[in-house]
């Protein structure tokens, strides 16, 4: 059996149960089995089946109310995403994550979202000039969050976009 097959043979009874409405107590078991698993096809660098596991798994936390959980399901799915070389919708999926931060008050998600996007602006599409406002914010939330070294790899972003990569 190909490798594809015994993904598909383990994962799709996952999947299928996830679909199942049931207690939210079954249903939070199964969106926590499902993140372990993304974690894991992550490790394994099979990011398209990460990215299916983990947009499930953020669906039910979101569907549970578990806003943590869910911006953590949904970070993933942006590095997934990143690691597709799907650079436009890994920064769709940042921005949005920043933003539901924002109004969860979760600052460290939001710098973290912040600063995946200034990568992906200044490493991978050399757009300088767009990841400055990025790299600005992740730099300043870092610090108000007492994370210097994420506050410095930040800066050093923004000190790259400043100068057209060049720096």
């Amino acid at each position: 059996m190909t490798a594809k097959g015994r993904f598909h043979d383990a994962v799709e009874p996952l999947l299928r149960a996830a679909a199942i409405s049931g207690p939210a107590a079954q249903r939070r078991a199964t969106a926590m089995a499902l993140l372990r698993l993304g974690f894991g096809l992550s490790e394994r660098q099979d990011f398209a089946n990460a990215l299916r596991v983990d947009i499930r798994a953020a669906a039910i936390f979101a569907e549970l109310g578990d806003v943590e959980q869910e911006l953590q399901c949904r970070i993933l799915t942006g590095v997934c995403e990143w690691q597709l070389k799907a650079y436009e919708s890994a920064i769709q999926i940042f921005e949005s994550n920043a933003e539901k931060a924002l109004s969860a008050g979760k600052t460290a998600v939001r710098a973290l979202a912040m600063l995946s996007i200034s990568c992906i602006l200044v490493d991978h599409l050399h757009q300088y000039r767009r990841a400055v406002p990025y790299a600005t914010e992740a730099a300043m939330l870092f610090r108000s969050t007492g994370n210097y070294e994420q506050a410095a790899h930040a800066l050093r972003h923004l000190n790259e976009a400043r100068h057209g990569g060049n720096a």
